[in-house]
C-alpha cells in the first residue's frame, strides 16, 4: 500500500474528528452570535452588556485551555486521556446552551456562558485539537486537517443557514422599533436546542468511536502544579522557540481575520441582497473553499508547509482588496466573496498542520491551551483595528486591514522552520 495513503482506521478517525470539528464550528457559532442577539432582543440590555460577556467569556478561554491541556496530557484512564472530555466538554456545554434560551437575567446569562460554557466547552477544545497530532504522522496531517475543516464546514453552512433566515423564521416585530424585526424568545429556544443537541452529540459520537494510543505507551504521569511551573520557566520556553515563532506569525495572521469577522455580516446586510442572491454567492463559494482547503492539504504534504504559505497569502490578499469595492456591486461581491472565505477559512489547514508539528510530543495539550492565545490577542487586535476603521472610513474599508495584516505575517512564518522532511 501506498505509504501516504490512509488506512481503514485512519479513515475512521478522519472522520469523527471531522463530526467533532462539525459541531465545534456550528455551536461556537451559535455561541458567538446568538447569545448576543438574546441578550440585545430578548432581554433588551444594551451593547456594554454584550461586550462585558463577549470578553469575560475570552478571559475565561484563554486560562481554562492551558489548564485542561496540563490535566489531559496527564489523563491515564481506560478510555484514553483525550475522549472523557469530549463526553464530560459535549455533554455538559451542549445541555447548558439548551437551557441559555430560558435565561430570565443577565446573571444567569453570565453564569451559563462564562463559568458552566467556558470551563465544559475548553475541556471538548483541547482534547479535539490533539486529536490530530495524536494520530497522525507529520507526512499525513496536512490532507488530514483539510479533510476534517472539510467535514467542519457543514456546522458553518448551517450556522450561516440559521443567521440568514433566522428573522424570517422566528421574526417578531421589535417593540422598541416596529420597523425592525428581531428573533423571539422562542426562536432563540430553538436555536439553542439544535446547537447544543449537535454539540452534545458529536461529543459522544467521539467518545464511543475514536480510538488512542495503548496507555502503556504514554509517559509516567507529571504533576498539575510542576506542569503549571514549567510552563513560565524560561528555560522551557527557549527549547520551544519555533513554537513560538509560528505563535507570533499566526497572532499577525489571524488579527487580519480578527479585524473582518465582528463586521462581515454587518457588511452583507448592507448589500441589502435578496435571499436568491445571498444563496447564489454561498452556492459559488464555498465549493471553492471545499476544493482550496482539501488542495492546500495536499499541497502541504507534498511540498512543505511554507514553500507556498507566500503565494497563497498573496493572492487571497488581492481577492480581499476587491471587497471595499463590492458594496452595492453583486458582481464584485461575487468575485470577491470566494476569496475572502478561502482566507477565513482554508488557509488555516496548512497553519494548523503546521503548528502541530511544533506541539511537544508529550505536551500536545498544554502547547494547544497556550495555542489558543493566537485567537485571543487577534480577537482583541483586530476588532479594534477593524472597528477604528469602520468608523473612520466605512466599514467596506476593513477588507484592506485583512491583506496588512496578512502580508505582514509573511516574513515571521518564513522564519518558521520547516518541519516536513522531503525525500527528493
Amino acid at each position: 500500500m501506498n505509504e501516504k495513503t490512509f488506512s481503514k482506521f485512519l479513515r475512521r478517525q478522519i472522520f469523527f474528528i471531522g463530526l467533532l470539528y462539525l459541531g465545534d464550528y456550528l455551536f461556537f457559532f451559535f455561541e458567538q452570535n446568538f447569545f448576543n442577539t438574546y441578550l440585545y432582543d430578548v432581554l433588551f440590555l444594551p451593547e456594554l452588556y454584550i461586550s462585558l460577556m463577549v470578553s469575560l467569556s475570552a478571559a475565561m478561554g484563554l486560562i481554562i485551555m492551558i489548564v485542561w491541556g496540563i490535566i489531559s496530557d496527564n489523563t491515564r484512564t481506560r478510555f484514553g486521556r483525550r475522549r472523557p472530555y469530549l463526553l464530560f466538554g459535549g455533554t455538559i456545554a451542549g445541555i447548558a446552551m439548551i437551557f441559555f434560551g430560558f435565561s430570565g437575567n443577565y446573571i444567569l446569562c453570565l453564569i451559563i456562558d462564562v463559568v458552566i460554557i467556558g470551563i465544559a466547552s475548553n475541556a471538548f477544545l483541547v482534547a479535539e485539537r490533539s486529536l490530530i497530532p495524536d494520530t497522525f504522522e507529520v507526512e499525513k496531517r496536512g490532507r488530514a486537517n483539510g479533510i476534517v475543516n472539510s467535514i467542519s464546514y457543514i456546522g458553518l453552512i448551517v450556522g450561516v443557514a440559521f443567521f440568514m433566515l433566522g428573522s424570517q423564521i422566528f421574526g417578531v416585530n421589535d417593540p422598541r422599533d416596529i420597523n425592525n424585526i428581531i428573533i423571539s424568545q422562542q426562536g432563540h429556544i430553538f436555536i439553542f436546542f439544535i446547537g447544543g443537541f449537535v454539540f452534545l452529540s458529536v461529543g459522544t459520537l467521539g467518545f464511543t468511536f475514536i480510538r488512542e494510543r495503548p496507555i502503556s505507551e504514554f509517559p509516567e504521569k507529571k504533576r498539575f502544579l510542576d506542569e503549571i511551573r514549567q510552563t513560565f520557566n524560561l528555560k522551557e520556553l527557549k527549547s520551544q522557540k519555533e513554537f513560538f515563532k509560528i505563535l507570533l506569525a499566526l497572532v499577525i495572521f489571524q488579527s487580519g481575520i480578527g479585524s473582518i469577522m465582528p463586521f462581515l455580516m454587518i457588511f452583507i446586510q448592507r448589500q441589502g441582497l435578496e435571499i436568491w442572491q445571498l444563496l447564489l454567492g454561498i452556492g459559488v463559494a464555498f465549493p471553492v473553499v471545499f476544493v482550496a482547503t482539501i488542495s492546500l492539504g495536499k499541497l502541504s504534504d507534498q511540498f512543505g508547509r511554507k514553500k507556498y504559505i507566500p503565494l497563497v497569502i498573496i493572492l487571497i490578499s488581492i481577492g480581499f482588496s476587491i471587497m471595499p469595492f463590492a458594496l452595492g456591486n453583486f458582481i464584485l461581491f461575487m468575485i470577491g466573496l470566494p476569496f475572502v472565505l478561502v482566507g477565513l477559512l482554508s488557509m488555516m489547514t496548512p497553519f494548523n498542520a503546521w503548528s502541530q508539528d511544533l506541539l511537544p510530543e508529550e505536551k500536545r495539550g498544554k502547547f494547544t491551551g497556550i495555542l489558543n492565545i493566537v485567537n485571543t490577542a487577534s480577537q482583541i487586535i483586530g476588532s479594534i483595528a477593524g472597528g477604528i476603521v469602520a468608523t473612520l472610513f466605512g466599514i467596506q474599508w476593513i477588507f484592506l486591514l485583512g491583506p496588512f495584516f496578512f502580508i505582514g505575517s509573511i516574513p515571521i512564518f518564513m522564519k518558521v522552520k520547516e518541519t516536513l522532511k522531503l525525500e527528493y
